[in-house]
């Protein structure tokens, strides 16, 4: 192998890989968005059927509006300060909310 079918080769290759690893934080950041809109979707049916009254309430609708931030993302996702700043934000909201309904089952409700 010659020294320049050598370096297209490395060339290939570093293509590749960086390829895979656009593709690869694309595919987590949309994951990260898609579990902020779950918990926004989980957040909405508790408050519709009934099951987030009292004390359940606001944690509930922490989780509706980390799942508006999370679908926030999308149309901002080609903006890339703003998208991760929603991204941030959705899963700060997330773990609030969960940690709010964690805090009223455990310590609250005893």
């Amino acid at each position: 192998m010659s020294a320049e079918e050598r370096a297209q080769a490395e060339q290939d290759i570093r293509g590749a890989v960086a390829d895979l690893q656009v593709t690869a934080y694309a595919n987590l950041r949309n994951a990260i968005a898609n579990v902020a809109i779950f918990f926004g979707f989980v957040g909405v049916f508790a408050t519709v059927i009934g099951e987030a009254d009292g004390r359940r309430l606001i944690p509930m609708l922490v989780l509706v509006l980390a799942g508006l931030v999370g679908a926030a993302y999308y149309p901002a996702r080609h903006q890339h300060t703003l998208a991760v700043r929603l991204l941030l934000a959705s899963s700060a909201l997330v773990v609030l909310g969960l940690a709010g309904l964690v805090l009223v089952a455990t310590v609250l409700d005893s």
